[in-house]
């Protein structure tokens, strides 16, 4: 009856340091995916910083053809034409802050990758453990 126990016991010890040994190993792995999801990530935001330059060149002259533009509706006397150009203002307007949006947002990613990163491993995560639940039939089935 000892012995039995005792071996009860190692083999309890034995399947626990297996488990530990895989769950260290398995982390290692994690740390490394998300050590070169990050290498990647500033690789590729090294991409983005041509397009901020591109962005303040294309913003300095749709700014210039806004002010060309407001120069021709104040020189204009007809009212049609006047119209017309308010209403090209207005879209060149809108445009500028489409593009003042966008260059906002490439610079946020540029000067802070590190929210790029964690949103994108806290996704892996989610979807990772989600996938298991499912897996392991404690998550909705996919019909």
């Amino acid at each position: 009856m000892a012995r039995t126990l005792k071996d009860l016991l190692l083999a309890l010890l034995n399947a626990t340091l297996i488990l530990l040994a895989l769950c260290l190993f398995l982390g290692w792995k994690l740390a490394q995916s998300v050590e070169n999801i990050q290498d990647r990530f500033q690789q590729n935001l090294q991409i983005v910083r041509p397009f901020q330059e591109e962005a303040r060149t294309i913003r300095a002259d749709l700014n210039a053809l806004r002010d060309e533009l407001e120069a021709v509706r104040a020189d204009s006397t007809d009212v049609g034409t006047g119209q017309k150009l308010a209403r090209t203002l207005d879209r060149l307007d809108q445009s500028l802050a489409a593009l003042d949006r966008a260059q906002d947002t490439l610079t946020q990613l540029a000067e802070t990758p590190e929210l790029l990163i964690d949103r994108a491993v806290s996704t892996a995560i989610d979807t990772t453990s989600q996938r298991l639940m499912t897996l392991r039939g404690c998550g909705a089935q996919d019909s």
